[in-house]
């Protein structure tokens, strides 16, 4: 009886044991080798200079290497289906933490914040392109800065022709045509209050950001002077 108890015993650890599988150095060189390759392909990724490769490049490398934990590392296909569970679910919230904030994270500005370095670079970005006249070290240039920072959405020109305007409801205002300025409430007063406070703060268009943090007083005089400046009625 004892015999008998002892051999399923044995038999027990022996399916415990297959249950585990122990890794030997010959294991642990192969995962090894797959990683170097993993990294070699990262870091050659960007060097194609293509965006789409880089992106899967890098979440591919990051699922492989996920992968590679789960199976020689944690043995989830012998853990309690509750551990499997709790795995998915945390999982999923991740996922959905992610794409509830990637659409923020990656946009410059929402309604009541600004990217102001991310801004700053594409600045420096299309004045080293050509695209804006290089400035002395803390001078300001508004017709630039307009230009740079308002044209996504008003345009270059202030025409209400940005690359993102037809995305926009309502459209972005168009500051060269003469009806935008036949309102009597579109005074100095006003252009200098939407800039720092934003539209929404003058009952306008609540896409409209506010860049009093971003910009002085005086830098957000200028902004609205130049802004006067493309109304074409103007002396």
């Amino acid at each position: 009886m004892s015999e008998h108890a002892a051999s399923h015993g044995t038999e027990a650890e022996h399916g415990h044991e297959e249950g585990h599988a122990h890794h030997g150095p010959k294991d642990y060189i192969r995962i090894w080798l797959v990683l170097v390759v993993l990294l070699a392909v990262s870091v050659a990724g960007p060097f194609l200079e293509i965006k789409v490769i880089t992106l899967l490049t890098a979440f591919g490398i990051a699922v492989v290497k996920a992968f590679l934990v789960c199976k020689h590392f944690m043995h989830l296909d012998v853990q309690p289906k509750y551990v499997l569970y709790f795995l998915g679910t945390a999982l999923a919230f991740m996922l959905l933490f992610f794409f509830g904030v990637a659409p923020d994270v990656m946009n410059h500005e929402g309604q009541n914040w600004t990217n102001m370095a991310a801004q700053e670079e594409i600045e420096r970005a299309l004045i080293a392109q050509g695209h804006g006249p290089a400035l002395e070290p803390g001078a300001f240039d508004a017709a630039t800065t307009f230009a740079n920072t308002c044209g996504p959405c008003h345009g270059t020109g202030g025409a209400g022709d940005g690359p993102a305007a037809a995305a926009l409801e309502p459209h972005p205002a168009n500051f060269t045509d003469p009806a935008f300025w036949a309102d009597p409430t579109r005074d100095h007063e006003h252009i200098v209050a939407t800039i720092t406070n934003g539209g929404a703060s003058v009952g306008r268009s609540a896409l409209m950001a506010a860049f009093g943090g971003q910009f002085d007083a005086e830098q957000i005089e200028a902004l609205a002077a130049h802004v006067e400046s493309l109304n074409p009625n103007h002396e």
